[in-house]
């Protein structure tokens, strides 16, 4: 099999794994591929969010395919930012013995797939005609034959895994955060090991008085409601954004003032304008406005920037844009999280007196557009129309339900307040359906017909776990549905 294939047809090979499981790179080290990763249809890196194994060793990454390894170079990989984190190349024909170079100057391993396709990978190219075509399940024909009632128990299922997952990741992040706050000491001299086995693993320790340190969860809560301004093309500047434009950085340098909030978020961002040639009356002096209170507060930061090559236009409706939700979280910070501490939020979020948990949390997340972000979706041009929201209610229905739900199931379980977990896992099982998305709607016509039946937020959620933690990933034989659909029944 050559390069007489389409790049995105190597694509479809990749994500449906149509290749041995035990690879190798072009310079004789083993590979393997844990997890693909989350297709990429932007700018950047084809798959986002890989795991892969070379040697032994675990990376996460991203992962660039191309089908001929000198059209790295040919398509300036090398000088672009958005492909510093990629962890393997992959190829269909490897013609360039010079290696694959990053522009930090990281060499990346290359993986030749030709010599690697599984035996039906020529087969599957043939029935590939058209990109909608795959997004089918593999048993979207069959699995009309098991009521509906059973495979929405598995997705249910499924949404209850990826609650606690999440819940996870917040625990994981807490103890990040209590490791980057804990004194250093630097040991005059370091002991070296001559082989693995001579090698000691640290455990670290959380005592109760860390994991309950009330400002390490504000910062939590700060960087998981930033991270949910960002959808999936932006998560990462955004990460990036608030754990280096930390809570109490902007506590101690803004304080309640939206102009020094503005001025900070988007100094870290990378996105205040240098040039400001052809820009608007509002915009010249707004910006002059910005970059005066940023440099008087520039000499106290000392942490990273976001460069703004991070940053995703491409492909969003201007409400979307970076700069909108960038100063609706310039006013949340202002109007809010400075002031008020995650515990006392959550407990007047569950307080008795408040029958929907749900509209407490809009009520705070949602943010009218006003004064200049309610003409300007970028700095420097006036919008043709007017803006409404910085945040609107449906991405603040996706904050609730991704950070807010389980960072407060996870508080009651720090906190050994365990009727503060179960309700929040409560109105995690109740909160009715959301806005469908990509996934949920390929879910609802290959396991339903197209039926409307995902009858709340958890069986949403099994949906896109179901999805892209199996389907996509061509991992049929861990899904309850594809075994109940091959079990013989009883003679």
């Amino acid at each position: 099999m050559s390069r007489c294939f389409s790049e995105f047809q190597l694509k479809e090979l990749f994500r449906n794994r149509k290749f041995d499981s035990h690879l190798k790179t072009v310079s004789g080290k083993k590979a393997e591929i844990i997890r693909t990763g989350d297709s990429n249809s932007d700018t950047g890196p084809d798959f986002r969010n890989s795991l892969i194994k070379i040697n032994g060793i675990t990376y996460r990454g991203d992962i660039e395919l191309h089908r001929v390894s000198s059209d790295w170079y040919a398509h300036n990989h090398h000088t672009d930012r958005n492909y510093n984190s990629v962890i393997l190349h992959v190829v269909v024909e490897y013609d360039d013995s010079s290696g694959c170079v990053t522009q930090a100057g990281r060499k990346v391993e290359t993986v030749e797939l030709s010599g690697f396709l599984s035996a039906d990978a020529e087969g599957f190219l043939s029935g590939i005609e058209f990109e909608d075509r795959l997004v089918s399940l593999r048993c979207s024909g069959e699995n009309p034959k098991l009521s509906a009632s059973v495979k929405l128990d598995f997705l249910r299922h499924m949404g209850a895994k990826r609650f606690i997952h999440k819940a996870g990741r917040f625990e994981e992040r807490l103890k990040d955060i209590i490791d980057e706050n804990r004194p250093v000491v630097f040991e005059a001299k370091q002991a070296y090991f001559r082989d693995f086995a001579d090698l000691r693993i640290e455990h670290r320790k959380y005592d109760g008085a860390e994991l309950r340190t009330e400002s390490y969860w504000d910062q939590l809560l700060y960087e998981g409601i930033l991270e949910g301004l960002g959808y999936s093309k932006n998560t990462a500047p955004f990460r990036k954004l608030a754990r280096n434009a930390a809570l109490d950085f902007l506590r101690q340098n803004s304080g309640i003032e939206e102009l020094r909030a503005d001025a900070i978020l988007f100094g870290v961002a990378g996105l205040l304008p240098k040039a400001r040639v052809d820009f608007d009356g509002d915009s010249i002096e707004y910006c002059a406005k910005l970059d005066a209170v940023w440099q008087s507060i520039r000499r106290n930061y000392r942490r990273e920037f976001v460069d703004s090559s991070e940053w995703l236009f491409f492909k969003l409706r201007p409400q979307n844009f970076p700069t909108i939700r960038i100063a609706g979280a310039g006013r949340l910070v202002s109007g809010w999280l400075i002031e008020h501490t995650c515990g006392d939020t959550m407990r007047e979020a569950f307080d008795d007196r408040n029958s929907d948990f749900a509209e407490v949390w809009r009520k705070k997340l949602v943010i009218p557009a006003r004064d200049y972000w309610s003409r300007h979706f970028i700095f420097g041009t006036l919008a043709t129309v007017d803006i409404r929201m910085l945040i609107g209610l449906g991405r603040a229905e996706e904050i609730i339900i991704n950070t807010i739900l389980p960072l407060t199931y996870l508080r009651g379980q720090v906190f050994g307040d365990l009727p503060l977990s179960e309700r929040a896992r409560a109105v995690y099982e109740s909160h009715p359906p959301v806005a469908d998305n990509a996934v949920t709607l390929i879910i609802k016509e290959n396991l339903f017909g197209g039926d409307n039946i995902l009858d709340s937020v958890q069986a949403q959620q099994g949906a896109i776990q179901l999805y892209r933690n199996l389907c996509s990933e061509g991992r049929c034989e861990r899904c309850n549905i594809w075994k109940a659909l091959r079990r013989k029944p009883a003679a």
